[in-house]
């Protein structure tokens, strides 16, 4: 059973399924984590907040319900205009930000729901929307590292709901690699690293 797995285990797998997938020549997720966090810190507050931005934009495109029903995207949706309107330079935008994201922390929306599961979508959604907005007024890499994570959270679970996808995994390659391996993972990792590669050339404006 996974609770029962020893540390040495896990690393076990790990390097078993980097190996797979870089025969694959797919990428394994850890080493996208680490390669963003190199990335980030050496980017400004401005292409920090717009990798970021760029991850929940995303997520938000993928809501279930249409966008002008989906309570989280009538939430969030001025706050993430304001982050790029600030970062465009316009003059309120930082209010904004900051108003939208204190709306958040004092709501019983954030006080009586627990926001840190990876398998649930709209938790991921918000929390990138967060972690935007946090960074913009801040600029930590950490909140952008971990806008990242959330994009990855659920491009894993586009992954998981896929129930042809197993059907086609080939003898010689395990479930685990196989499930990293879905085009929805490997299209949010190679997306996140061409922002980021973007983003270090100088131009901040992310489609």
């Amino acid at each position: 059973m996974p609770g029962n797995r020893s540390p040495a285990h896990d690393v076990a797998r790990a390097e078993a399924a980097r190996a797979e997938l870089d025969e694959l020549g797919l990428k394994y997720f850890v080493d996208v984590r680490a390669t963003a966090r190199r990335m980030l810190e050496h980017l400004d507050r401005p292409c920090r907040t717009s990798f970021a931005a760029a991850v929940a934009r995303r997520l938000f495109a993928d809501a279930a319900q249409p966008e002008q029903d989906h309570p989280d995207v009538l939430f969030w949706r001025p706050v993430l205009d304001a982050v790029e309107q600030g970062l465009a330079g316009k003059a309120d935008a930082t209010a904004r930000v900051a108003q939208g994201l204190g709306r958040f922390y004092l709501s019983p929306d954030f006080t009586d729901r627990p926001y840190d599961d990876p398998t649930d979508r709209d938790a991921n959604r918000v929390m990138a929307a967060c972690y935007t907005a946090e960074c913009y007024l801040h600029g930590s890499q950490e909140f952008a590292a971990w806008a990242g994570w959330r994009g990855f959270d659920t491009a894993a679970l586009h992954a998981a709901s896929d129930l042809m996808w197993p059907r086609r995994r080939p003898p010689e390659v395990t479930p685990y690699a196989w499930e990293l391996a879905h085009p929805s993972v490997q299209a949010e990792l190679d997306q996140q690293l061409a922002d980021l590669e973007q983003l270090a050339d100088g131009d901040v404006r992310l489609p």
